[in-house]
């Protein structure tokens, strides 16, 4: 805990920014200005808060960037007296010193961030958790009050809730302190109960040059699908999801496998050059790649490859009618590939080979979907983010052993089991 001179002297250096605007600007070294929420230094980046979203410019293209105060300046004697009795280890005369400062301004958002502070002290979550409350009612844009609440649902035992508020404080100011309590939290002591998260959970980076528009754009249309899969699934990524977007690279018009578009690897990697406007093909790479955050948040790495596919060109808006065409030939002669040896990673493969194993990945998902439905499918994902191998998770999920689902699925595709057109319907994809 700082001393008293040092809280008086940062109190002044405050001060002195209190009649400045409350925006972040940077500037880059072409002579475009950002103006943001709030911008900051990280690593090779300089990332900023802009429109409910997080983005990241190259360090390399920035000429400056100007940091304004955000905080109040900390003047009333008995907030500082009761920060120095908290140093001392003195919690109980920390709340009688916080208590007259709240006499006189019972809405001081330092003087409710200290008396929340002693009654954490004392062991009193459920009142600092009003405390912290009621100073967030005063400014919902403080990154201690998000702190201290984290805090005190740690101390009421909801650890989702408390994550949930930390995370919240990092996204307004990094800390280290922060991060400890998030890099050592022990696992959550109940399910995260909502799939649709209020805050924006993505991190947008550009890569080679800036376009916010497009940015913006992305997130949106991120934002939406991230809802959408969360409200499917009953689950969502824990962390923000980073998408980067390569401004030197172009999407791929044809019906390329996804490799050739966007790529995941624990980030979203998305080619936008060119663009002005997120086109159809730009928007199907986008909910393909998040398909995979989804799969690999619940999965991490114990989700088979055809699998982790399938349910991406599936969401991404995949036919599998076309695929399952394709393969009608292979499982008559026998010579449908087995989903055992397409666990594996996609790799090394020429375009046709690539396109063959896609096929498969969506045909057997969409063979999921046709015995049990959606529920089947999240069930074989809460299966493998058990660790169960896929062996077992099969027949946990689906009643199907390996063997009898590739069975049952080559059966389809062969045609013993798809229903006959009615007499004059329309003829089937060719």
């Amino acid at each position: 805990m700082p001393s008293r001179c040092a809280v008086w002297a940062a109190a002044f250096v405050l001060s002195l920014g209190s009649a400045k605007s409350r925006a972040d600007t940077i500037t880059l070294k072409n002579g475009r200005v950002i103006e943001a929420d709030r911008a900051w230094f990280e690593g090779g980046q300089v990332r900023y808060q802009k429109d409910g979203g997080v983005y990241g410019v190259p360090r390399s293209l920035v000429q400056s960037l100007d940091q304004r105060p955000t905080l109040p300046a900390v003047k009333d004697p008995d907030v500082l007296r009761a920060r120095d009795l908290l140093a001392a280890a003195d919690p109980a005369e920390a709340v009688r010193a916080a208590t007259e400062a709240l006499k006189r301004d019972p809405d001081s958002v330092p003087a409710l961030h200290v008396m929340a502070e002693a009654r954490l002290a004392l062991g009193d979550a459920f009142s600092a958790r009003q405390n912290v409350e009621k100073a967030l009612r005063q400014d919902d844009r403080n990154p201690r009050s998000w702190e201290l609440l984290g805090d005190a649902m740690a101390g009421l035992g909801d650890r989702v809730a408390a994550e949930a508020h930390w995370r919240k404080s990092l996204l307004l100011r990094p800390g280290p302190g922060v991060e400890r309590k998030l890099g050592v939290s022990p696992a959550p002591v109940r399910p995260a109960p909502r799939p649709v998260i209020p805050e924006a959970q993505f991190r947008v980076r550009y890569d080679e040059g800036v376009n916010e528009p497009m940015g913006k754009a992305v997130l949106a249309a991120l934002t939406q699908t991230y809802n959408e899969y969360a409200a499917r699934f009953g689950f969502h990524p824990e962390e923000p999801v980073t998408v980067t977007l390569e401004m030197t690279t172009g999407v791929l018009d044809s019906r390329a496998p996804g490799w050739a578009d966007g790529w995941y690897d624990g980030s979203i990697r998305v080619p936008i050059q060119g663009l002005d406007r997120p086109t159809p093909r730009l928007l199907r790479v986008l909910r393909h790649e998040l398909a995979h955050s989804f799969v690999t948040a619940r999965t991490g790495n114990n989700c088979p490859t055809w699998l982790q596919e399938g349910i991406a060109l599936w969401l991404e808006g995949g036919d599998p009618a076309r695929d399952d065409v394709q393969l009608a030939s292979l499982a008559r002669a026998g010579r449908l590939q087995s989903l055992l040896t397409l666990e594996g990673p996609f790799r090394g493969m020429g375009e046709v080979e690539a396109n063959l194993v896609y096929a498969h990945s969506l045909s057997a998902v969409n063979h999921i979907l046709r015995r049990t439905g959606e529920a089947g499918l999240v069930r074989l994902l809460l299966a493998l983010g058990d660790r169960l191998p896929s062996e077992e998770a099969l027949p946990v999920a689906l009643a199907l052993s390996y063997p009898e689902f590739q069975k049952s699925w080559e059966q389809y595709l062969r045609g013993a089991d798809r229903p006959k057109p009615a007499a004059g319907g329309a003829a089937g994809p060719g």
